[in-house]
């Protein structure tokens, strides 16, 4: 039983290693192949477990083997695009300036049912405020609406908004990330001093800290009774602007 539990527990590491080498994409929206691929990994790796009979060997090459061949046929797919079109398809356009494409719509083998149920998932309501519709070659419809029917964004309205950055964790789940001080260019002691005028005794306190903004602070401690504070980013410490959110 020990045996069986050890085999279990060495094949789950090895497909774990084996996805991910793979690439990303084997956890996301799958290409054939990749589907192929994964597939086959956790079926090769199951056969070993349920059988204590089944040397690990035989589980393990075909996984190598499965591995190395999907890095070929990637690597086939990144130098020859006639190679990466064989292998995935094209993409192709199944709504075109707010008319379905019915020919294109039996060619993927899909219903105008299945074509309003995708719509709908993308979180347009209705297929009349569709204006193009495209099929990618990993299955997933990209929906763009007709432009009387789409979010009013900043440039419709002659406003020029700051570039948004990734948010820079100062701290997450009361601990310190020490390596991003340097990018947020304050010190540890200065945001300590700034959480205790906020009533946080220390950053164990704190359930989540950050810039979000090129000079705007997030702060959220643990007790939900206290609202979220968000401030204002000064040139040589943190100064409390916007008060609580």
């Amino acid at each position: 039983m020990l045996t069986i539990f050890l085999r279990a527990v060495l094949l789950y590491g090895i497909s774990i290693w084996a996805i991910r080498m793979m690439g990303k994409r084997q956890i996301g929206q799958l290409q054939p192949y990749e589907l192929v691929a994964a597939l086959l990994v956790a079926d090769l790796a199951a056969g070993p477990i349920a059988g204590s009979e089944t040397p690990l060997l035989y589980g393990i090459v075909p996984i190598a083997a499965l591995m190395l061949m999907h890095s070929f046929i990637s690597l086939l797919g990144l130098k020859y695009p006639a190679f990466r079109k064989l292998l995935n398809g094209s993409a192709c356009v199944l709504i075109e300036n707010g008319q379905i494409c019915y020919q294109e719509l039996s060619r993927v083998c899909l219903t105008v049912s299945d074509l309003l149920e995708e719509v709908r998932e993308s979180g347009m309501l209705s297929i009349s405020d569709v204006q193009t519709a495209v099929l990618e070659t990993n299955g997933t419809l990209s929906v763009f609406p007709r432009a009387e029917a789409r979010p009013v964004t900043p440039k419709d309205l002659g406003i020029a908004p700051e570039d948004e950055q990734l948010p820079i964790i100062l701290i997450a789940d009361g601990d310190l990330r020490q390596d991003a001080f340097t990018d947020a260019q304050i010190s540890p002691d200065q945001l300590r001093t700034q959480l205790k005028s906020w009533h946080f005794p220390d950053e164990s306190h704190v359930l989540l800290c950050c810039f979000d903004a090129p000079d705007r602070l997030f702060v959220q401690g643990y007790d939900i009774s206290q609202p979220p504070i968000r401030a204002r980013l000064d040139k040589t410490c943190i100064s409390r602007t916007g008060g609580n959110a």
